[in-house]
């Protein structure tokens, strides 16, 4: 029996590689290893630098524009010259009837009174509902008309025209703002005019028609400054006024408008004693 030569250039055939553990060897220049909990760590923050999260949103103490958009006082005077002109052409005989009743219980002077006029004239078209519950200016914006742009904007405005009777704060002529507390809704609210901010002063009182106007409302039509040594009869018109018409103040501007705004009117111009 002879034996195989063994062949040169051949080795043993390689060891299976040691099991791995936990304490394997440091090895020069690589610093510790990392264990299970850290290379996870690792590799989610090496994936949060790749795609970095997006900017958190800026907050602002302000409240937000309303979604009307943005308009100017021509805008809503060209506006409010059309939907005129559209109540006067398609509803002139109604529009007559709700000026009478409006003045129903006026004298002849307030009745030719212009100031007087132009109130009953805003809430004929921002105020007064037929039995739906649908005002004229609801009317002119269902009729098609091509409004675009900050004209659309003002008119979109005018369609949250409300009536405002509110108990002024503070006053700043400077930026034409008065800030206060509106009575019927028991809300703050802010207005901006140069007329009224130049006229009122705090304390006072004053029954308006306003639309929105930025984030404050924008007065239309003819205001009705009450004096604040008058609040407190006003306050008890108020109480009298709701008990007779078993309503309440909320109610007032949307459903007794009229009434509200010959109450102040009254009160503002009785004499004093």
């Amino acid at each position: 029996m002879t034996d195989t030569p063994e062949q040169p250039g051949t080795s043993a055939p390689p060891a299976a590689p040691a099991p791995r553990s936990d304490s394997r060897r440091k090895r020069r220049g690589t610093g510790p290893f990392l264990t299970a909990e850290q290379e996870i760590a690792q590799a989610k923050e090496a994936a949060r630098a790749r795609n970095p999260a997006p900017a958190a949103a800026l907050t602002n103490e302000r409240p937000l524009t309303p979604k009307f958009g943005r308009y100017e006082r021509t805008d809503f005077e060209r506006v409010e010259s059309m939907l005129g002109s559209f109540a006067t052409r398609r509803f002139g005989p109604f529009v007559a009837q709700v000026m009478n009743g409006f003045f129903g219980g006026a004298t002849p002077a307030e009745k030719n009174n212009a100031d007087l006029r132009r109130a009953a004239q805003t809430f004929c078209l921002y105020g007064y509902r037929d039995p739906k519950g649908v005002r004229l200016v609801d009317m002119f914006a269902s009729a098609g008309v091509p409004l675009e742009g900050r004209q659309r904007a003002a008119l979109d405005a005018c369609l949250q025209a409300r009536l405002l009777l509110v108990a002024v704060d503070d006053v700043h002529p400077g930026k034409q703002r008065v800030r206060g507390k509106d009575l019927l809704r028991d809300e703050p609210v802010t207005l901006t005019d140069s007329n009224l901010s130049q006229a009122l002063r705090a304390g006072d009182r004053v029954l308006t028609w306003s639309i929105p106007w930025g984030t404050s409302w924008q007065p239309i039509g003819v205001g009705q400054r009450l004096e604040a040594r008058r609040a407190a009869v006003l306050d008890r018109g108020l109480e009298t006024l709701c008990d007779s018409l078993r309503a309440v103040k909320r109610e007032l501007p949307e459903r007794h408008g009229p009434n509200l705004f010959w109450l102040v009117h009254r009160i503002a111009n009785a004499p004093i004693g």
